[in-house]
């Protein structure tokens, strides 16, 4: 019985090769789908599961109306021990920093090295391969290498103990060897440094300074906001109240709003998820909304696949109803029939699954590249996946075409009447209204991310950057300020002595996805208190970026008071103030002697925060960066000359000389949501291709149910224009209701993926215009065709029983 029904199987997969081909490549796709989104479900979902601490490590955040700030001062977390016995252990951590680390004269590179403190192995309890536990971080400059790092430094079962290893131009010990044993952890660093243990005294008791992250272990995690606040007043704000001999509220209520902030306490299990906050881990977080989007998007492809599936099988039962009607006559009972028709849905499932699991492995290595995951495909992680997806075909793609061809009247079938009922053409047809919705949901979302990529990567930015590049200049050498700025000083006329060189300055801007300051200056300004941040630029910066003046002048060395009193606003600044004009401006004690406009220094996730400029002075003088204009047409002989001046000011250290052009550096803020289009014009491909098949199966259904009516009409004198109408004027109606199905839910959507920009277009008219041309367009081209097909029939076929 298996091999007659295997034959029948093959037989019709040859008579039929399109329609078995793309059977099997929608479902294929739904379910390769499905298992991807799955797989980066279990691999986001796993991340810190494993730490028996993971219900008692708290983040500790700070959030104000206005602001929030991951980093703690050091005093925090020592007196939150000291008052609190709740408080079992604290753990300072700041990001990965990459270098090159020296050993015997060679350089290893390494990526991920974690500052941190002597608490972080009680924190996160990674096997100890060499070293005790106890032993660890007892000494100041002391490191732990991660097991592989150590092989490639020391090699292979190495015990390197004891051993000292060059990072930054300094000399650490090496105190342990560690196994991340493939655990999935918000902290995998390869190698840790005990930086944030021996802190100066004059940093440790400074509430200004704020460098680290603090995790703290506790089982009474409901009390430490609490308490963290109460640390704050007493030992922050209080004295600050005293100092002006003011009481806590008096001082409070005078600064209304400046230091009103609280704690935000966030578990370890849910770091890996920065949905909210400035929560601040080495490894690079999800947003549980993206988890959620991309898993929703996955089953939507695989049930509309689904739903292909179910109208393809559906529309086979045409084709094949005098074989059931034949079976029935040679005795072949429903049960059979039910069981032939499972059996051959199993087979095509098996089919899928093969081809889906080839077509993991293909793109698995582009989802690890996009997504910045280690997914692994292991078949116990998705067995039971594919059990329920086996059976949720089975059940709805088997057995209703299953019970459709079994329940077919064996006398009107052998005569040519294949009509079976209504309620299974409403079912079909309202599988397609569905399919068009969410084609049409996916067309005008491409359409939206198109134009809002097209929009920020047109927008002016408020600076040029196309001649000028950036690079780092003594950023990690330990030198003194004023040290740094005699050398820069120098740097910069021996530059400038390089033809083709025609500027250079620097700032402390930071170009990057966020608003980034490191001086935040507070102040009352006629009632209202503000916070601004604060940037000293070196004379001559903003011009040669090109950022335009508004209003006054830019600051120049030509005037003593520009690096004494005068400052530089921003139009943000200037509209926060409430002032059309900067004359006989003066915040805060500085006299505002000109406005530039607006400039982007972050995505346009951001909205440009109110900024002064000031020149750099002995005391306020940072920066990172350098900024140098070019001539572009001698670049062949004026990067290789800079290159090597530079490399005359870094002497010793083993990171080549980098730079880029700032407009380029900008631009990469681009690059997330240009991948997120990629993704949805390729899944609108996908979807398209899914629906506008369905549509062919439906459509062939129907009209093949119709084969009757349209011979005896053509008998009659019908036209065939006029019966192409007839047959296709009902799918451009399913065609409209389901577009109309899908306006109010892809505005909504759209608009609040859009509330994530702060600059953005507008949702209007056209957008909508456009996805109904399109699918209306895509529906005639199928629909016509196959009306076009029907009206050419032998009409004797059809009406010889007549």
């Amino acid at each position: 019985m298996l091999k007659n029904w295997f034959k029948i199987v093959v037989y019709h997969s040859k008579k039929n090769k399109l329609y078995v081909l793309f059977n099997l490549l929608c479902l294929a796709l739904g379910i390769t789908a499905v298992l991807l989104s799955t797989l980066y479900w279990q691999e986001e979902t796993s991340f810190d599961r494993w730490n028996a601490n993971k219900e008692e490590v708290y983040f500790i955040e700070s959030r104000s109306d206005n602001h929030s700030f991951g980093y703690q001062p050091y005093v925090l977390s020592s007196l939150l021990k000291e008052h609190h016995n709740f408080v079992e252990d604290y753990l300072l951590y700041s990001g990965y920093f990459p270098t090159n680390v020296i050993h015997n004269k060679k350089a290893y590179a390494l990526e991920k090295i974690l500052q941190t403190n002597a608490s972080f192995f009680s924190f996160f309890s990674y096997k100890i391969i060499y070293g005790s536990p106890s032993s660890i971080f007892k000494n100041p400059k002391e490191i732990a290498l991660e097991k592989q790092k150590s092989s490639l430094i020391f090699g292979e079962g190495v015990n390197p103990i004891g051993e000292q290893i060059e990072v930054d131009d300094e000399w650490y010990t090496v105190v342990a060897v560690y196994d991340l044993e493939g655990k999935r952890s918000s902290f995998m660093p390869e190698a840790v440094v005990n930086d944030h243990q021996f802190i100066p005294e004059d940093l440790v008791g400074n509430w200004n300074y704020s460098s680290s992250s603090v995790l703290i272990k506790t089982k009474e995690g409901e009390k430490l906001a609490q308490a963290a606040d109460q640390i704050y007043s007493q030992y922050y704000l209080l004295p600050m109240a005293e100092k002006q001999q003011l009481s806590l509220a008096e001082f409070e209520k005078k600064n209304n709003g400046i230091y009103d902030q609280k704690t935000v306490i966030h578990p370890l299990k849910g770091l890996h998820f920065g949905d909210a906050g400035n929560v601040v881990t080495p490894e690079a977080n999800v947003k549980g909304t993206t988890l959620y989007v991309i898993v929703g998007l996955s089953w939507v492809l695989f049930i509309l696949s689904l739903f292909n599936y179910v109208n393809l099988s559906l529309s086979q039962t045409v084709s094949r109803a005098k074989e059931a009607g034949i079976r029935k006559v040679l005795g072949g009972s429903k049960r059979k029939i039910i069981q032939q028709a499972l059996f051959e849905t199993s087979l095509t499932m098996l089919l899928s699954f093969v081809a889906s699991f080839f077509m993991v492995l293909w793109i698995l290595p582009f989802v690890n590249s996009f997504l910045g995951t280690h997914i692994v495909v292991h078949l116990r992680d998705v067995l039971f996946l594919l059990v329920g997806v086996y059976l949720l075909v089975l059940l709805f793609g088997g057995l209703i075409p299953a019970l459709y061809r079994a329940n077919y009247q064996v006398l009107p079938v052998l005569k040519g009447n294949y009509y079976r009922s209504r309620s299974g053409i409403v079912l079909k047809n309202a599988c397609l209204i569905l399919q068009f919705a969410i084609a049409c949901w996916f067309i005008s979302g491409t359409y939206i991310m198109y134009k809002q990529v097209n929009y920020m990567t047109t927008k002016s930015l408020g600076f040029s950057g196309d001649q000028v590049i950036s690079f780092p200049f003594l950023e990690e050498e330990p030198i003194e300020i004023e040290e740094k700025h005699q050398a820069y000083q120098t740097f910069k006329q021996e530059a400038l002595k390089i033809k083709g060189v025609e500027q250079i300055a620097f700032a402390d801007l930071d170009y990057g996805s966020e608003e980034r300051s490191r001086y935040m200056q507070l102040f009352e300004y006629e009632g209202e208190n503000m916070r601004v941040a604060v940037h000293n630029v070196e004379a001559g910066y903003l011009e040669m970026m090109q950022v335009g003046l508004k209003e006054g002048r830019y600051l120049t060395n030509k005037f003593a008071s520009d690096s004494i009193q005068n400052a530089v606003i921003n139009e943000s600044l200037l509209r926060q103030l409430n002032k059309d004009s900067i004359a006989g401006l003066v915040v805060n004690g500085t006299t505002i002697v000109g406005v530039v406009q607006d400039f982007h220094t972050a995505g346009f996730e951001h909205e440009i925060s109110p900024k002064m400029f000031v020149l750099p002075s002995q005391t306020f003088f940072h920066f990172t960066q350098v900024s140098m204009k070019l001539d572009v047409h001698q670049l062949e002989t004026i990067l290789p000359a800079v290159e090597k001046l530079w490399e005359n000011f870094h002497k010793g250290t083993e990171k080549p000389f980098e730079y880029s052009f700032m407009d380029q550096k900008f631009a990469k803020n681009f690059e997330k949501i240009k991948i997120q289009q990629q993704v949805m014009m390729g899944l609108s491909y996908l979807v398209i291709f899914i629906a506008l098949f369905g549509l062919f199966a439906v459509s062939s259904y129907t009209i093949g149910t119709k084969l009757r009516a349209i011979a005896i009409r053509k008998v009659l004198g019908a036209e065939t224009r006029g019966l192409i109408q007839d047959l296709s004027y009902q799918y451009l109606i399913y065609c409209m209701i389901g577009f109309g199905l899908s306006v109010f839910p892809s505005y909504y959507l759209l608009n609040e993926w859009l509330k994530g920009y702060a600059y953005r277009i507008e949702i209007g008219w056209e957008v909508y215009g456009v996805c109904l041309l399109a699918i209306a367009v895509l529906t005639l081209l199928i629909v016509v065709s196959r009306a076009y097909r029907a009206t050419q029939i032998n009409v004797l076929k059809y009406i010889k029983y007549e």
